[in-house]
């Protein structure tokens, strides 16, 4: 691999890496998909980075009782040789790659809608993203932490339009033991929503 593609494959492991760690990572769905947008990789080049590179490289993570809740350290030259050799980890995807498939399908349908826009806008829709994720996935009742007006304010006009796209997505995420809870968390979103009941144009 040469330095240019190895420089352009490391924001995108390093964004899909962070779907493997044993925090909640569901909210963070818009800044892979982001990182994804921006690398000019195709859906088929992205579907190999995320199951040959990344997959075997970071499952274990995922696996342990004492799993890593900040950035993994990533092998390069590992990552690099399963990008040469080009093969699938059949058997072990069938076995875990249930633990982090819905997360990268709600990452490769978010990739889609931020593709066609420029800098500002794609910067601003993952915010509203972000945050609408962040008040979804949150426990119900509870406001997210850490949160400031300001952040809200920035990007408030854009939440109908991301929470209309981005509610199916989220409930895709939701484990068996929270489908019951999907009413009162879409309620959090909508009220975040409440004062831009118009779409935004983007």
């Amino acid at each position: 691999m040469t330095p240019e593609n190895l420089a352009r494959r490391r924001p995108v492991w390093a964004a899909m890496s962070d779907l493997f760690l044993d925090t909640e990572t569901r909210w963070e769905i818009p800044f892979v998909a982001r990182s994804c947008a921006e690398s000019g990789y195709d859906d088929a080049t992205l579907e190999r980075i995320f199951w040959i590179e990344i997959f075997p490289e970071t499952m274990g993570n995922i696996l342990s009782i004492f799993g890593e809740w900040r950035a993994l350290d990533l092998n390069e030259a590992a990552l690099t040789g399963r990008a040469k050799a080009g093969r699938m980890p059949w058997l072990r995807r069938q076995l875990w790659g249930g633990m982090v498939r819905s997360e990268w399908r709600s990452v490769c349908t978010v990739v889609q809608w931020l593709r066609p826009l420029d800098e500002f806008q794609r910067t601003q829709f993952t915010r509203a993203l972000h945050l609408c994720g962040r008040y979804y996935f949150e426990t119900p009742g509870e406001l997210p932490f850490g949160i400031s007006e300001k952040e809200i304010d920035a990007v408030r006009e854009l939440f109908p339009d991301a929470w209309g796209r981005y509610e199916p997505v989220c409930r895709s995420m939701l484990l068996k033991s929270e489908a019951s809870t999907h009413d009162a968390r879409a309620a959090a979103v909508r009220k975040l929503c409440a004062n831009h009941p118009g779409g935004a144009n983007v």
